[in-house]
């Protein structure tokens, strides 16, 4: 896990000062070590400034912040092929790595144990001058979560893992094209307009004269028709996909930590994960005596798990928001007041020790967990449902993985995400409907997911907890909205400035933000545009705003500061 960058100039221009700027706003998420590729040469160091940038120079350069999670102390990045020809900047875990590495280490010399390593070899093996077609090539031999930058001294190809578990930003213009890990390092480049997400599956390939893209989707792993019909057998299948999808995020590891609400998606990934012989800890958090605080001291007593909680009293709810919006890059009220109890868990684990974080995230998205798809199924049937989860997996990534990465890479902190795991997806997507969620009158969902808890030992409270959105478990929302109140912005406040959240965020993120609220209980996932003023404001304060978004709702700021005061 690590962050990644690169530059090429158009006009023949050096970039290797440029590259330093965009690493240095992206060091977080290395800790552990830094290296430049520019010209053919390379420079590796512990830190940024120990890398030898004043005898490197020219016009396309890569560079890498390193946390080393597999390999230890070894692989410091870039890593260049066998023949010299290929750099190679690679920031995830490749699962299938030794399997990989077995093939090709009767051809290859191998002098680290990373999983970087056999990727900069796998490249070599396959290729024949052109680069976007060798990345090309290899991507379908990979099983992991991946953003991987390579350059042969020419051009330089980006890709992105099939799920998006792994974020990677690009932009371009008539001077040059650039990529990075966060928008952070793109904006050192005073660069605010015309970022782009590379897309999960895409491999981009970079040049002096433009881009050309191709993108490899989750389609190929969802059925026609759903296959598995009968309960007992779907139980079987999914129970062992999960088992085998935990498995491998776990292997060599001294301790793990995990996400936990309380809810039947951290406990069950948190039972198998013990059952399979890790050194686990929980951590949650939340306001003082707020639900999921509560059901997961309870659920982590019951199963035996070790659990450290975080309560956040007023000051450090303020504190966590600033937070987040600096580690999101994003003010948005649905993602920062997600993140707020995710950034008080983190902090828990970094001051552990922990390198990785394991999550639930997924299992509502494949199972039928959210309230409103009953809904949708009473009033549209199940092909619609089947739509709607099937369009929030394929969402997952801008929406949840770019947010909980960037949270937990801050703190030099790897999240895996079990559900997300390719055949676990297959798996689930060949599930009839009908064994997730059994009807418009099952208000629970996720059946047999909840099922598969249960045959683990799970209490029967907690596999059959009903399921309560994290920023409402946690106590975040309404806690938020009483502090945006108590701070003088008013609902009416809004309204007189007539602010409206919908049209001054880039995109609503989040599928209840998207269309659930339109299904479930009136007025529970209502857009609440002064809160969402309130935290532009804080932005605005804390200097997290780029120029554009300051022009855009400065005026707004400014007419709510007279009526405030």
């Amino acid at each position: 896990m690590c962050g990644i960058a690169g530059i090429l100039s158009r006009d023949d221009k050096d970039v290797v000062p440029l590259l330093r700027d965009m690493l240095e706003a992206i060091k977080h998420r290395g800790p552990d070590g830094a290296g430049i590729v520019a010209s053919g040469k390379v420079s590796r160091g512990r830190t940024i400034g120990e890398l030898d940038w004043n005898s490197l120079s020219g016009s396309l350069a890569m560079g890498h912040t390193r946390l080393a999670v597999v390999g230890g102390a070894q692989g410091q990045q870039p890593l260049v092929s066998d023949d010299g020809q290929i750099f190679l900047l690679h920031n995830g875990e490749i699962y299938n790595y030794k399997t990989l590495r077995n093939h090709l280490k009767k051809h290859y010399h191998f002098a680290t144990q990373t999983d970087s390593e056999v990727l900069v070899h796998l490249l070599s093996e396959h290729y024949t001058g052109d680069l976007w077609e060798t990345v090309r090539r290899i991507i379908p031999e990979l099983d992991g979560v991946y953003a991987i930058a390579a350059t042969d001294g020419k051009d330089m190809v980006i890709a992105r893992d099939l799920i998006g578990v792994k974020q990677l930003y690009w932009t371009e213009n008539e001077k040059l094209a650039a990529f990075a890990s966060e928008k952070k390092a793109l904006w050192a480049l005073d660069i605010r307009g015309n970022i782009h997400r590379l897309l999960p599956g895409e491999v981009m390939h970079l040049s002096s004269t433009g881009f050309e893209t191709t993108r490899r989707t989750l389609d190929f792993l969802r059925p026609e028709e759903p296959t598995l019909h009968e309960f007992a057998e779907a139980l079987e299948a999914y129970k062992i996909a999960l088992g085998e999808a935990v498995q491998k995020r776990i292997p060599e590891l001294e301790q793990v930590g995990i996400f936990f609400s309380g809810g039947v998606d951290s406990v069950l990934i948190a039972a198998i994960a013990r059952q399979l012989g890790a050194n686990i800890t929980c951590y949650t958090a939340g306001v003082k005596d707020s639900h999921d605080i509560i059901f997961a001291r309870e659920a982590a007593y019951q199963i035996g798990i070790p659990i450290r909680v975080n309560e956040l009293d007023d000051q450090a709810l303020l504190n966590s928001i600033v937070k987040a919006i600096s580690y999101m890059e994003d003010r948005s009220l649905g993602q920062v007041e997600v993140a707020i109890p995710i950034i008080a868990s983190t902090e828990l684990a970094h001051q552990d020790g922990q390198i990785v974080l394991l999550t639930g995230q997924g299992a509502d998205e494949l199972f039928g967990g959210y309230s409103w798809y009953r809904c949708i199924i009473e009033q549209e049937g199940y092909d619609e449902f089947e739509f709607r989860m099937w369009d929030d997996l394929n969402q997952l990534y801008k929406e949840t993985l770019e947010r909980e990465d960037k949270i937990t890479m801050a703190y030099g902190i790897e999240l895996r995400v079990p559900f997300l795991d390719p055949q676990l997806i297959k798996v689930a997507l060949a599930i009839d409907p009908h064994l997730k969620i059994r009807s418009p009158e099952d208000i629970l969902g996720k059946y047999i997911h909840r099922a598969l808890a249960s045959s683990m030992g799970v209490p029967p409270e907690i596999a059959w907890r009903p399921k309560e959105a994290v920023q409402h478990g946690a106590g975040i929302h309404y806690r938020l909205v009483a502090l945006a109140e108590k701070q003088g912005f008013e609902r009416s406040v809004a309204e007189q400035v007539g602010y409206h959240m919908e049209k001054e965020l880039e995109e609503n993120l989040g599928s209840s933000q998207r269309y659930g609220f339109k299904y479930d209980t009136e007025g529970r996932w209502a857009t609440q545009d002064h809160v969402q003023l309130w935290l532009d404001n804080l932005a605005y304060k804390h200097n997290l705003l780029n120029p554009e978004e300051e022009k855009k709702i400065g005026p707004y700021l400014r007419e709510a500061a007279v009526l405030i005061h």
